[in-house]
């Protein structure tokens, strides 16, 4: 991967974080997890070096509680202080706040344990060592409770950015934004792109002054539904199956109606992936 590749993907636009009910529940079921994982394996003899009592236990599950806590202290109360570094979110700017939110959890556990210890441990070195850990123990944690999800609704997991809106920004300047699971398809009409989409399960046009390519970087990354089939036309993945293809040509139709899109050559190969054929 070259650099324009590199600077392309991190520039990828991607959902705003939002905070919601099911977002906090996932972030105390990480530190809990955590907890419970430093409890179970003694991940780099945390508790030895502590040494073994009941108090110890539960200074073991405080440890979580904060890092819980300080993740929800960065992802409730600092968007709220600087909102504009919040809005046209993308790729780079997800991995350099996620690493910002675990530097941060990371510096709040050390500060306690430091505090709970009186400050014997507080050097550069130990600092450093939690940090390490705060990273090791978060990614193993968050990478087990993923593969629980994925077991109870792996469907659902794939459709991480269904429920979520996108603004689009038309050539001219307007702005409108969709569920992209509302979205059929986009075709493109010359100087224009016609949206079909979805109201309550009724079907609605409309009409803006753009290029396919301008939707297509605004919309089209690794997790959303939709993806460029031709020239012509984006669709979205999860409403369209195969009707007939051979090894040259492929045509698709929309699962609920009767509209017919046709798939350049090149991508009759990611169709035949993301798609099922109709029965």
């Amino acid at each position: 991967m070259h650099s324009g590749q590199i600077i392309s993907f991190l520039v990828t636009p991607i959902p705003t974080p939002q905070r919601s009910l099911k977002k906090l529940l996932w972030i105390l079921l990480l530190g809990i997890g955590g907890s419970c994982f430093i409890f179970l394996y003694n991940p780099f003899g945390i508790a030895n070096q502590a040494g073994q009592s009941i108090i110890v236990d539960v200074l073991i599950f405080s440890l979580g509680i904060i890092f819980s806590l300080s993740i929800i202290f960065m992802e409730w109360v600092i968007p709220n202080l600087i909102p504009k570094a919040f809005k046209k979110w993308n790729i780079g700017k997800a991995i350099l706040w996620y690493t910002l939110v675990l530097l941060f959890a990371g510096a709040i556990n050390f500060l306690y344990k430091s505090y709970l210890g009186g400050f014997r441990d507080f050097t550069f070195v130990e600092f450093l060592l939690v940090l390490l850990r705060t990273f090791v123990i978060s990614f193993t944690v968050a990478f087990f409770l993923v593969g629980i999800s994925q077991f109870f609704d792996k469907k659902e997991l794939l459709k991480i950015s269904s429920g979520e809106r996108f603004k689009i920004i038309s050539g001219d300047g307007k702005i409108v934004d969709f569920n992209l699971n509302e979205i059929l398809y986009i075709a493109s009409d010359d100087n224009y792109v016609d949206i079909h989409y979805l109201v309550n399960d009724t079907r609605q046009k409309l009409i803006l002054r753009s290029s396919l390519k301008n939707i297509e970087e605004q919309i089209v990354n690794p997790i959303t539904p939709i993806i460029r089939c031709h020239r012509q036309f984006l669709i979205n993945t999860n409403q369209f199956e195969i009707l007939k293809a051979t090894s040259r040509s492929m045509i698709l139709q929309t699962k609920k109606y009767s509209d017919e899109i046709p798939v350049s050559s090149k991508y009759i190969g990611i169709m035949k992936k993301q798609l099922s054929f109709r029965p």
